[in-house]
């Protein structure tokens, strides 16, 4: 599947190393006389990284006597809040290595704050987990959740590349659909829905997001939603979370809502976000991620504990 990207780079996935014949000769003054045969595996198709084919479009605009607006990445360019800074600063004598999970006051922090500013009341502590920012999560969930060959991954049609992506490294089939009766007879695994929507800042509303669950809960799906903007809706009013008793229920099974501090709290070059709901999916994440190094560092926890514990800077970040 296309979508908006057209280029496509191979990339080898689930490499295996020919058996050597002999032993290979180790020279610290040159190579090895053999280095065994290249790996071999199924090839992954990525498109090429969309940042990239901005390079000349961005060389040019840049020389333009009056300036630019850069819309490209959508990086912040304000400031990060300095309640955010002082709690870097003052967790930066971090000689031991962190939690994967985080600890239990960052995930009472992240509990509190979807009570607070989210509409969910009873968001089980367990069920969170922060991640080295979202674009990570997105990129990797397919494979963490065990998707596959066979697998579907739908997401929406105009999207944030990521999600296409992710379906590819996992070698499942990404679908994009606006609509469940668009989706097809294949065996759905995953659903993204990003409300607000990046890049067209459509909030879906309480029944369309309840529908999207009751659909994939009666397959056995998994439903991401990417809240990222959640705090900076344009109308004033508040954003409905996948997790909100409304849409869901009161039962946050087979559900993730994934929520990053980059805009809300300026925190892009911190790789701070969470993924939370569904204390058995969470857990199952948890359990690959240890293995993988998967890990927020100290310092960058603290900052989230902050930024999700005051809510005055975000105000003025929605000001701006």
């Amino acid at each position: 599947m296309e979508g908006v990207l057209h280029g496509q780079r191979g990339v080898l996935r689930r490499p295996r190393l020919a058996r050597r014949r002999g032993q290979a000769r180790c020279d610290p003054q040159g190579p090895p006389d053999h280095l065994g045969a290249a790996p071999t595996g199924a090839l992954i198709l990525l498109p090429d990284f969309p940042w990239d084919t901005l390079v000349a479009a961005g060389t040019v605009a840049r020389s333009h006597p009056g300036g630019i607006v850069d819309l490209s990445v959508g990086t912040p360019v304000d400031p990060t809040p300095e309640v955010v800074q002082r709690a870097l600063r003052e967790a930066s004598d971090a000689g031991g290595y962190p939690q994967t999970w985080g600890t239990p006051a960052l995930r009472e922090a992240v509990a509190a704050w979807f009570a607070r500013r989210r509409g969910v009341p009873a968001l089980d502590p367990d069920g969170v987990l922060p991640t080295i920012g979202s674009k990570e999560l997105v990129a990797w969930l397919p494979t963490l959740l065990g998707l596959g060959d066979g697998d579907v991954v739908v997401h929406p049609e105009v999207a944030y590349p990521t999600y296409d992506v992710g379906a590819r490294i996992a070698s499942a089939t990404a679908v994009a659909a606006d609509a469940t009766t668009q989706v097809g007879p294949g065996r759905v695994g995953l659903v993204w829905v990003n409300s607000p929507s990046n890049p067209t800042g459509r909030v879906l509303p309480v029944e369309h997001l309840a529908k999207v669950v009751a659909w994939a809960r009666a397959r056995g799906a998994v439903v991401a939603s990417d809240e990222c903007y959640a705090e900076l809706g344009w109308d004033g009013q508040p954003v409905p979370s996948i997790l909100d008793p409304a849409v869901c229920g009161g039962s946050h099974e087979g559900l993730l809502a994934v929520y990053s501090l980059s805009k809300q709290s300026t925190m892009a070059g911190y790789r701070a976000a969470f993924v939370a709901g569904d204390p058995a999916l969470v857990g199952r994440l948890l359990a690959v991620r240890k293995h993988a190094g998967m890990i927020v560092p100290w310092p960058v926890q603290q900052a989230i504990i902050a930024a999700v514990s005051d809510d005055e800077h975000v105000a003025v970040q929605k000001q701006r």
